[in-house]
């Protein structure tokens, strides 16, 4: 992300840029990933059984829906895991690697890891993506990296509404947080 404030972020490979993410609004869920001049958009749907769905822009029809194993909560609370299906069958398992939720992977029907995510515990997102040599040419590969980016960031995004820390709570010297 390279202003904060905006919700704009950049996945970079080296010194290049790879894709980008740029929500519509500041407020809302529906943003658009852009690479290889391929177009798409992602939004998360849903409060009690949460989904991601995946367009390609301007398009009306679903290519692919990403659901969550429970709600919103459970998923804020416990970590994201779920299953990208594509309109042609072809799934991709989502799960938490870890219990400080800042790990994430897609993988195959097998159970191969094929694109990992790694979070910067603190401060505004940033981390790693990393995919396995082995996949490199996979179908749907650039959307698996560019929506599990999503993910990860729309999971920090909630959970700190969640918490209140981006609902104006604010901390002083003493560390403990103060709401107005």
């Amino acid at each position: 992300q390279p202003h904060a404030g905006v919700r704009y972020h950049e996945l970079r490979l080296g010194r290049s840029l790879f894709a980008t993410l740029r929500w519509k609004k500041m407020l809302g869920s529906l943003a658009v990933a852009e690479f290889c001049k391929e177009r798409y958009t992602f939004k998360r749907v849903g409060f009690l059984h949460p989904s991601i769905t995946v367009r390609r822009e301007g398009e009306d029809e679903d290519l692919a829906v990403m659901r969550f194993d429970g709600s919103f909560v459970k998923n804020a609370v416990l970590g994201l895991t779920g299953v990208l299906e594509f309109r042609t069958r072809e799934r991709f398992a989502f799960d938490s690697l870890g219990r400080l939720k800042a790990r994430w992977a897609f993988s195959d029907e097998n159970g191969n890891l094929m694109v990992t995510v790694d979070r910067k515990i603190k401060g505004k997102p940033s981390g790693a993506v990393t995919v396995s040599r082995e996949f490199i040419d996979a179908p749907h590969l650039n959307i698996l990296v560019s929506l599990a980016w999503y993910a990860v960031i729309m999971d920090y995004e909630e959970r700190e509404a969640l918490i209140g820390t981006r609902l104006g709570a604010t901390s002083d010297n003493s560390g403990v947080r103060n709401r107005p």
